[in-house]
């Protein structure tokens, strides 16, 4: 998604849509941030360290799903909402004019180039969230007072909302999700 320089303590938040980045940024750094730097960290920022969280690829399909119906007005099925998703014609960068691009910019693969992972120190699972958080809070020491989730949805597990042949089409869509963060192919 994007970048943010971190202030005080400084550092910098890789943010990869729907793993709980809007809360770390909000929440315990209190807005105190520079950004966002689409697709890139900019060569001007400071070398500091760099982090990200990631989450299970279809819970964070399912995540951002919910988002775009309870939060930004979608109406969409689920089955148009996928489609969207992996139409690779449609664009996800900075400017996200239409529905469709802000709907591809949430969810494309968080392996891909744009989002920058590869450029993190450390990657943290929002599978556990809290701890993970605790860690970071140890490493960069910023106070865990702030932490509230921020944009958190209300949705049942992937496996109860999705239909086994969308699931079969999402696998193949984020399989390097899967293969490169660790997740079990469902």
């Amino acid at each position: 998604m994007s970048n943010f320089l971190l202030r005080d303590p400084d550092c910098i938040l890789i943010h990869i849509p729907k793993t709980g980045g809007s809360s770390i940024r909000r929440g315990l750094w209190q807005g105190r941030y520079d950004g966002p730097a689409f697709g890139e960290i900019p060569e001007d920022w400071p070398q500091l360290f760099r982090f990200a969280f990631v989450r299970h690829p279809l819970d964070r399909f399912v995540s951002a799903y919910a988002d775009f119906t309870q939060i930004r007005g979608y109406k969409g099925s689920m089955g148009r909402f996928a489609d969207i998703v992996m139409d690779e014609s449609v664009g996800y960068g900075e400017e996200r004019a239409t529905r469709k691009e802000r709907i591809r910019h949430h969810t494309i693969p968080q392996t891909h180039p744009f989002n920058c992972l590869d450029l993190a120190d450390t990657v943290y699972r929002f599978e556990a969230y809290e701890a993970e958080v605790a860690r970071l809070a140890e490493k960069t020491g910023v106070s865990l007072d702030g932490l509230q989730h921020r944009r958190r949805t209300r949705h049942e597990g992937w496996r109860e909302m999705l239909e086994p042949e969308l699931v079969g089409k999402l696998t193949g869509f984020y399989e390097e999700d899967f293969t490169r963060l660790g997740y079990a192919l469902p």
